[in-house]
């Protein structure tokens, strides 16, 4: 049996360590570079797939391209990846199923790119890579976009300066509906902490300040015609989710839990599950609190940044997680090494596209 043979048997059976040991052994042939780079990616070592091919000088090779690309998005680096894309298409791909492939990717590219400069507000960047998508938005769609985007970008906390003293008393009883501790009724500027769930005066120096209509949207309490408040049950007649709702899913504060009735999350969720707040073990101890990131492939949210803790309740990790997404987009925790995206015992609640899980 040649090496090559060695090398795809072993790559079949997922033993990609051996992989690369063989690989190593013909260093020159292309097919077993694309084997070596392409089995550190799926070894979560995409910065030494990257080195791999960048020693290489195969510029007509698209699957080495590809492989690139992939790599690159792994590492968030998406900008770059389009790129690779952009130079496969320049070659030759004779097999339609592996185009056909490359070409989601790319489109799924794209949509992360455009969201990552709609982030760092470099619209006309991310107008121009809009234009590239299978299916662009129109300037309309787009604009629409940048503004549902933008409202996901969340904050712990809020410098809220009130309007009225009407509009004072119409947010102070939709905090205390949500479990809001207010403290220091008086004056015209809070600060609002949606994790703690505590609003407290602040007098609003220093602080970027946003209206109390711009916090209602920032907590998802948008659009206001069609958010409306709705106890969900499971199956078993528990309750599985109680709070705001659009489209008969989770949006906006609300309560989630376990099929026993345990609080499982208590914040503020978002189309694909919670985006801020507390995350319960069954047991009742808390196990994360603080962000998660919305999730622009595959999968659910994930949490981006807070303090995690182990089921004994000591704190594990505080500060920026570290996410992995492969090249479809599901999301995995990188650190703290050992902390499960979620729970196994996790209740399924479904969201506004798709299952909570």
């Amino acid at each position: 049996m040649t090496i090559m043979n060695l090398i795809e048997n072993a790559f079949s059976k997922n033993d990609f360590e051996r992989v690369i040991r063989l690989c190593d052994e013909i260093p020159e042939n292309q097919k077993a570079i694309s084997y070596k780079a392409r089995s550190l990616c799926l070894l979560e070592r995409p910065h030494e797939a990257l080195d791999v091919l960048d020693k290489t000088n195969y510029p007509d090779n698209p699957y080495h391209h590809y492989i690139k690309a992939q790599a690159l998005m792994d590492i968030e680096q998406y900008g770059q990846a389009i790129e690779c894309f952009e130079e496969i298409f320049d070659l030759e791909v004779n097999d339609e199923t592996s185009l056909a492939f490359m070409k989601l990717d790319y489109n799924i590219c794209l949509s992360l790119r455009q969201d990552e400069l709609i982030e760092m507000e470099k619209y006309v960047d991310a107008w121009k890579v809009n234009l590239k998508s299978q299916s662009p938005y129109s300037i309309e769609g787009f604009t629409r976009h940048v503004r549902q985007y933008s409202s996901r970008v969340k904050s712990r906390q809020y410098y809220v300066r009130i309007s009225s003293h009407k509009a004072k008393e119409k947010l102070f009883l939709f905090l205390e509906k949500n479990g809001f501790e207010i403290k220091d009724f008086e004056g015209l500027f809070f600060l609002i902490d949606v994790v703690d769930k505590i609003c407290k005066g602040d007098d609003g120096r220093g602080e970027i300040t946003i209206s109390e209509s711009k916090f209602y949207d920032k907590v998802n309490f948008h659009p206001h015609n069609k958010i409306g408040l709705k106890n969900i049950f499971h199956e078993n007649g528990k309750i599985a989710y109680e709070g705001y709702v659009l489209n008969g899913a989770p949006y906006g504060f609300g309560k989630a839990y376990f099929e026993d009735g345990t609080l499982y999350r208590d914040g503020i969720f978002d189309i694909k599950g919670i985006v801020q707040g507390k995350e319960y073990y069954p047991s009742g101890q808390l196990r994360f609190e603080g962000n998660w990131c919305l999730t622009r492939g595959y999968g659910p949210n994930a949490p981006c940044n807070g303090n995690a803790y182990d089921e004994d309740g000591n704190l594990i990790y505080s500060g920026q997680l570290e996410i992995k997404r492969n090249g479809m987009g599901w999301p995995m925790i990188q650190k703290p090494k050992g902390f499960p995206l979620e729970q196994e015992n996790r209740p399924k609640i479904e969201c506004y596209n798709g299952v909570i899980e």
